[in-house]
This record gives structure tokens, C-alpha cells and sequence, in this order.
């Protein structure tokens, strides 16, 4: 990150300022002020009391906290599966890749068959109105809108609806579980039906997995009689069980149905809940938009998608036993690899948020440089100096955190290159 030389440049005029006035009146209280004695490195953005530079700070801080946090996640579920190896908890993703080899080796031919929507990821509109209005103090929160450029999950209990602009899609129970949209969970088959997911019962063709009683738990090469653990987005031509994603043809939800806003392509919806894609945050001052938007993808919450596994047995992996123990280990792999899913999504809106803070490192100095010149004080000068030397301090939280993050996505990537055979 190249801000060196306009950290010099600016402390040369904070500084210059601040000699001046300490000569001219050397009795100023404002000439026994120094810099807080924490600075962002330790965890303190409240550095020169300019709400739209400890804003900026504010954003750099959490960006650090946030990765820590993200890496914390993967580490943790690394551990996990390394144990359910037999690996040492400190195994490296490498380790831990090999060793998913040779266990799918040993069991199966051709790897698993993973499938899976993304993992949805998605920012309330309350943080980034918050994230504003500390910003810019001429916002009001309560008269400023974000948009999204997605879906937006509306809160039912505030009876808000969607505007014009966007198609109403509701989730939820489906009327009379008859789904005309896509299930989520299991479909009740009235009869033999095709099964799109994992058949449980009597394939009427080639399972990919049997159960030790002969029965179907896998994908059917056929029509399935029993119930269906659907794929992702699938339709359910009998009883949907779970939850069904539906647009309704009059615009109006079922009671207690999820109501969700979809914005049309390259558009823009207004949003009072929580936004499934890119936000459009309030207007504010232009200093503050790096941070605002730092702060709703820092603060986005990604859900673990849910996961379909499929395999095809070895002919010389018959015995009943240890087919159970693989189905047993592989249901607990299951959840930690759709954790591990969640969490890569979310590692790589955070570096993004990384990203933007670094490239608005450089247009903040010359912010500074404006506000030290606009007030033309002694204390403005002495404050924002203070912002100078933290400066520096930007890059290498920066750096930091970008490389705890990077090291997690590759982490992911090789449980993933596993499960593709790699």
C-alpha cells in the first residue's frame, strides 16, 4: 500500500501547524494534548474524535478482528475433521487432503459427489444506516433507505411489503405441501416418482448407495418409492416437507411465509431487512462510503449451505459394517464441510472489505488534509496529526489480516480438491 509519502506530506503540515500555534501561544492547553496511547494496533479507532476519520479507523480494526475471526471458524473445523482422520489435531489442510484421499480410495470408486447451492450470505440494511450515521452526522437514520441488488428478506413482523420495482418470492410452508416452486428438505412420493436428490426406499433402478437392509440411500437411477431428500432448488412432485420458495400470483404471502424482494437484473430494490447480494448504502459524505460498505460485508453472516453427498461403493468394500462407519463418518463430514463453505464465502467478502479499506487509505490523507485546513485550529491540527502516524499502522493490519484469510480460502480449497478427486 503505497501511503508513505502522503503520511509524510501531511505530517509535515500537521505538525508544521502545530509548531506554529505552540510558538505563538506557548501557554495553549491544546500544546500539552498528544495521541492516544493506543492506536488502532491495539484495538482503539477513537484517534482524532473527526467521526468520519475514526470511522475509517473503526472500519480497519474490525477488518483485523474479522479475519481473526473467520480464520478461528476453518481452523476450528480443520481440527475437527483432522480428528475424525485419526490425524493430530494440528494437521496441515494438506495433511488432512491426502488423508481424505486415500479414505475415499479405500471405500469408494470415483470420489464423492458433492452438491450444494452457495452459501447465502447476507448484510442487514441496519448495519449499514448505523455504519452511516456514525459516520456522517447530518444523516438521520430514520429517513435514509439502502437498497440491494439482490433479494432482500423482508421482516414480517413490520408488515413491510416490496416496492414496485421487485418480485415477491415467499418461503415457507407449502399450501397444502404442494410446492409450485422449489423444495427444500424431503418430498413425500405419492407412488413411484423420479427422485431428484437421495432416494430413501425402493429404487425401481441402479442406487448409487444401499443401506444394509437393501434399501435405496442414494441417487436412484429410476423412479424411487419411498421419500426424497431433495437437491437444492429441486422440485417435489408429491408432498413438500420442508420449505417451499414459491412467487405467489397475487403478490401476497402465506401467513408466517418468509417474504422475500427480488430485484430485476442490474437493479437496485429498496430494502428494510436483510439483503441477500450487493448493498447500496445510504447516501452520505463521500469520505465515508470505504467504511460504510467495509462494515456490511464485514458483518455479513453466511449460512452453510445444505449438502448432498453421493458415491458409488467399491465392489470390494462389501462388508455391512464398515459401509455404516463410512456412512456414519461421512454424515459428520457433512456438516463441517458446509461450515467450511459458509466460511470461505464469508473470508472472501471480508477481503474484499480489506481491499476497499486499503485503496481508501490513500484518499483519506488528502480528507485530512482538507479538515486540518478547513478549521485552521490548533486542536484540529494536534487531532488529526494523531491520525498521520496511524496511518502506516493501516497496511499492516491490512496485510495481516489478508494473509490470515487467503491462507483460510486455500485451506478450504484443498478439502474441496479431496472431494473432487484431486
Amino acid at each position: 500500500m503505497s501511503i508513505s509519502i502522503f503520511s509524510r506530506s501531511i505530517l509535515a503540515l500537521g505538525l508544521g501547524l502545530l509548531a506554529t500555534g505552540c510558538i505563538e501561544n506557548p501557554a495553549a492547553e491544546a500544546c500539552g494534548l498528544g495521541c492516544p496511547a493506543e492506536g488502532i494496533a491495539e484495538g482503539n479507532a477513537s484517534i482524532t474524535g473527526v467521526a468520519s476519520v475514526d470511522s475509517f479507523f473503526a472500519a480497519v480494526v474490525r477488518f483485523d478482528k474479522a479475519a481473526l475471526e473467520v480464520k478461528a471458524g476453518v481452523d476450528a473445523e480443520l481440527r475437527a475433521i483432522a480428528v475424525s482422520l485419526g490425524l493430530d489435531a494440528g494437521a496441515s489442510a494438506a495433511e488432512i487432503r491426502a488423508e481424505l484421499t486415500s479414505k475415499f480410495g479405500e471405500a469408494i470408486e470415483g470420489g464423492l459427489k458433492v452438491t450444494y447451492a452457495p452459501p447465502r450470505c447476507t448484510v442487514d440494511a441496519k448495519v449499514a444506516i448505523d455504519a452511516t450515521a456514525k459516520c456522517d452526522a447530518e444523516v438521520d437514520p430514520g429517513m435514509v433507505a439502502v437498497e440491494c441488488k439482490g433479494t432482500c428478506t423482508v421482516d414480517a413482523s413490520a408488515s413491510a411489503s416490496c416496492d414496485a420495482s421487485a418480485t415477491v418470492v415467499c418461503k415457507g410452508t407449502a399450501p397444502e405441501l404442494k410446492c409450485d416452486g422449489s423444495c427444500t428438505g424431503t418430498c413425500e412420493l405419492g407412488g413411484s416418482l423420479q427422485c431428484n436428490g437421495t432416494c430413501n426406499g425402493t429404487c425401481n433402478g441402479d442406487c448409487s448407495v444401499t443401506g444394509p437392509d437393501g434399501s435405496c440411500a442414494g441417487e436412484c437411477m429410476g423412479e424411487c418409492e419411498g421419500t426424497c431428500e431433495l437437491k437444492a432448488g429441486a422440485e417435489c412432485d408429491g408432498k413438500c416437507q420442508g420449505s417451499c420458495e414459491y412467487k405467489p400470483a397475487d403478490g401476497q404471502c402465506e401467513a408466517g411465509a418468509e417474504v422475500r424482494c427480488e430485484a430485476s437484473a442490474e437493479a437496485s430494490a429498496s430494502c428494510d431487512g436483510s439483503c441477500d447480494g450487493e448493498v447500496v448504502p445510504p447516501k452520505a459524505k463521500a469520505e465515508c462510503e470505504a467504511s460504510v460498505e467495509a462494515e456490511a460485508k464485514m458483518q455479513a453472516q453466511c449460512t452453510p449451505p445444505s449438502l448432498e453427498i453421493l458415491w458409488q461403493w467399491r465392489g470390494d468394500f462389501a462388508d455391512a459394517d464398515a459401509r455404516a462407519e463410512f456412512k456414519a463418518w461421512v454424515e459428520g463430514f457433512r456438516g463441517r464441510y458446509a461450515s467450511l463453505l459458509a466460511a470461505s464465502a464469508r473470508a472472501k467478502l471480508v477481503l474484499e472489505a480489506g481491499a476497499g479499506i486499503g485503496d481508501a487509505a490513500v484518499d483519506l490523507v488528502p480528507a485530512m488534509e482538507a479538515a486540518i485546513t478547513a478549521k485552521g485550529e490548533l486542536l484540529a491540527a494536534i487531532r488529526l496529526s494523531c491520525a498521520v502516524t496511524e496511518i502506516d499502522s493501516v497496511g499492516a493490519l491490512i496485510q495481516s489480516g489478508t494473509g490470515a484469510l487467503s491462507g483460510s480460502v486455500t485451506a478450504v480449497g484443498e478439502i474441496s480438491a479431496a472431494l473432487a478427486g484431486g
